[in-house]
């Protein structure tokens, strides 16, 4: 049997993109291996990547176009083929622009996996269709919109600088290989000898290791980054030749820190008054420092407060844009990102979204999904009636889900893009099934900004039935009138991706991955691109947008009787986000959702391990497993995030509610910059089952 190894790079199984080796026989995949000559994970791997066999060949692979022929939710459909699918969304979206106007329709998208965000932001464009649905307030944009106001440009971890210390802030690189940063970096960096940090409620494996460990009460991360820059300032820890060269208004945050003492701040996150000192000693003293940042710093409605004084800390202490530190990872030459999703087709786009109305940061591209979802509800500002939705399942994912159904309910026309029938795509009126990674020619991390991209060529074909989110908007675009502004054929997309940098797609494939350049203190010839040329510590553009100039924090209300204990959650590692269940091979090493609570918590209610309890909120109530750990204390519990049954068959719906932790959460208060609502340190209560 003819049997050939290619190389290709994880497509999105986690936000890492990993290289791979992949064996090919007979025209089918056999074997999936890490790939320990690739230049950016040096063979980092984890079980998702090593899982693609299974996810192309799972028989609850969705492989035709389905048309709903019963109620919604009803399990009912018709098989029909590609062209009647394409007309019947071109069809729905012609009709309800004509009718109702470019505001009447969205799109939606969950974690970008290739170009397919970017383009889909394109057609919309070019439709005039200003709202763009997607996860970003709750993931990446709180940190990258505050950093760009601060210092004008994303700070990315150094890790394979000459770090000192590294301060990991609600991050855990081994488990969740973050955008552009994987568990190996850390690893390589800890074995040279850089000390360690790490803020967590949770004792994870490398909050062990930790030189410091901040067992932070959940949510209060913008009162403990207060706290830390009161001590670096008002100890005189921080670089004084940097702030005063390179810095605006650093004598008005010593006024804004000075209230966030020691003292206060231990009260307020539960972390000793001493670990806060020492801490926060050890990220400044030992230069160069890096400091890495995760998700969960995004889910509170203090993320933007939050993301800035993290972002003021890598600068008063001089490590912005040091080998080592944090620096601006350039991406290499490639289509500008405003080229490919056509901003100037479209100049009056910022006043048309939701995110206008509700007088949120206006440099955001995509709209919180919680906006779509009241929009869709209240018919105000405008109504939205149709929606087109790739690679997300707002059932699972989207805050406050049991509303979030209600508004998908009640649309006129709602089309799914996915893999599997998801609880979302059970809702649709049509269902589009997807080729995946492997089955298509792809560019991985294009649009983001860590400073490289992959690349991910096709090695098998797609099930007869299947298509690339590429091929589906290209094709849907042509329909609408729109093929002179998109592209022949989908490859024809990854060309002119590429083209600027003198490259072909197959030269790509050859060299696998392509960084950009690494540069370190470009500041002193050209300064920081924001509109002092300096470090802005007082936000001159937050101001002019009528937000505070200046971070600040606050005290955590305690809990109420009613609802004793602390909820936060975490995404397993074994999947990605919703995504997953329905790998065997993955849910043999997770098989049910699963909520951890400290001994102490579940001898107070007789809880035991393995016992099924129930978590409520003011929002609503759901049923996990116990685990009962001691990397927790007392009263914080750590829930799962994104569990569906994709097994009950019998109910079309897959089970979507009953373990779905955002049955628990609400948009009641969101963050005045950013939209976050609060998805973390949430006050609930237990109940043994």
């Amino acid at each position: 049997m003819a049997q050939e190894w290619f190389r290709t790079h994880c497509a999105r199984f986690d936000h890492g993109g990993c290289g791979l080796k992949v064996s090919i026989k007979d025209g089918r995949l056999d074997k999936v291996v890490p790939d320990p000559d690739d230049p950016f994970s040096h063979g980092w791997h984890c079980r998702k990547g090593l899982s693609a066999k299974e996810r192309l060949e799972s028989p609850l692979r969705l492989t035709q176009p389905l048309r709903r022929t019963g109620p919604r939710g009803s399990g009912l459909w018709e098989l029909v083929g590609w062209d009647e699918a394409l007309d019947l969304l071109a069809q729905h979206f012609s009709r309800a622009i004509q009718t109702l106007g470019p505001e009447s329709v969205a799109f939606a998208q969950g974690a970008p996996k290739g170009p397919e965000f970017f383009l889909l932001l394109r057609l919309a464009n070019l439709l005039r269709c200003p709202n763009v649905a997607g996860s970003q307030h709750v993931c990446h944009m709180p940190r990258e919109q505050m950093a760009l106001v601060t210092c004008g440009f994303f700070p990315v971890a150094d890790l394979e600088g000459p770090s000192r210390c590294v301060l990991l802030w609600g991050s855990n690189p081994p488990a969740t290989n973050e955008e552009g940063v994987l568990g190996g970096h850390l690893h390589a960096c800890l074995n040279q000898g850089a000390r360690l940090v790490v803020v967590d409620p949770v004792r994870t494996a490398v909050a062990e290791k930790a030189d410091v460990w901040l067992q932070i009460r959940p949510g209060t991360d913008d009162l403990l980054a207060m706290g830390f820059l009161h001590v670096i300032v008002e100890e005189g820890w921080y670089d004084r030749e940097f702030v005063e060269q390179w810095t605006v208004g650093f004598e008005d945050l010593r006024r804004a820190v000075k209230a966030y003492t020691p003292q206060r701040v231990a009260a307020g996150c539960w972390v000793p008054e001493e670990k806060i000192r020492a801490a926060a000693r050890l990220y400044a003293q030992n230069r160069p420092a890096c400091l890495q940042w995760g998700n969960a710093v995004e889910h509170t409605p203090r993320s933007a407060d939050t993301c800035r004084a993290l972002v003021h800390l890598m600068a008063v202490t001089g490590n912005l844009e040091q080998p080592g530190g944090n620096i601006r990872a350039d991406m290499p030459r490639l289509m500008p990102l405003k080229d490919m999703i056509a901003l100037d087709d479209f100049p009056d786009r910022p006043k048309k979204l939701l995110n206008h109305h509700h007088r949120i940061l206006p440099r955001l591209i995509s709209v919180p999904s919680w906006m779509v979802v009241q929009s869709i509800l209240n018919q105000a500002p405008y109504p939205i009636r149709s929606l087109y939705m790739q690679g997300t399942n707002p059932l699972l994912s989207y805050t406050d889900a049991a509303v979030v159904k209600k508004a998908l309910e009640s649309l006129e026309f709602l089309a799914v893009a996915d893999q599997v029938m998801t609880p979302t795509a059970a809702l649709a009126d049509l269902v589009l099934p997807v080729a995946l990674p492997m089955e298509y020619n792809d560019i991985g991390h294009y649009g983001l900004p860590h400073g490289f991209v992959t690349a991910r060529p096709k090695l098998v074909d797609p099930p007869e039935g299947c298509r690339s989110d590429l091929w589906i908007i290209n094709e849907w675009a042509k329909r609408m009138g729109l093929g002179d502004r998109f592209w022949p054929k989908e490859e024809d997309i990854l060309e002119a991706i590429v083209a600027p940098s003198g490259l072909s797609f197959r030269e790509l494939c050859a060299k696998g991955v392509v960084f950009g350049p690494k540069r370190y203190r470009t500041y002193e010839d050209k300064g920081f691109k924001t509109p002092s040329g300096r470090v802005e510590l007082r936000s001159s553009l937050l101001e002019k947008w009528g937000f505070s100039a200046l971070p600040a924090a606050e005290d955590p209300a305690p809990l109420p009787e009613d609802f004793p204990f602390l909820l936060t959650s975490r995404k397993p590692k074994d999947f990605f986000h919703s995504a997953y269940r329905h790998l065997e091979r993955l849910r043999q090493k997770h098989a049910e959702p699963t909520v951890w609570i400290s001994p102490d918590s579940a001898a107070r209610l007789g809880i035991s391990e393995g016992q099924k309890i129930f978590i409520e909120t003011a929002h609503g109530r759901i049923a996990q497993r116990a685990h009962l750990t001691e990397a927790l204390r007392h009263p914080v519990i750590l829930a799962d995030f994104g569990w569906w049954f994709p097994e009950r068959t019998g109910d079309p719906l897959r089970g979507w509610a009953a373990s779905n932790l955002n049955m628990l959460t609400g948009v009641g208060r969101t963050d005045p910059v950013m939209a976050t609502p609060q998805v973390r340190a949430i006050p609930c209560r237990l109940t043994p089952a």
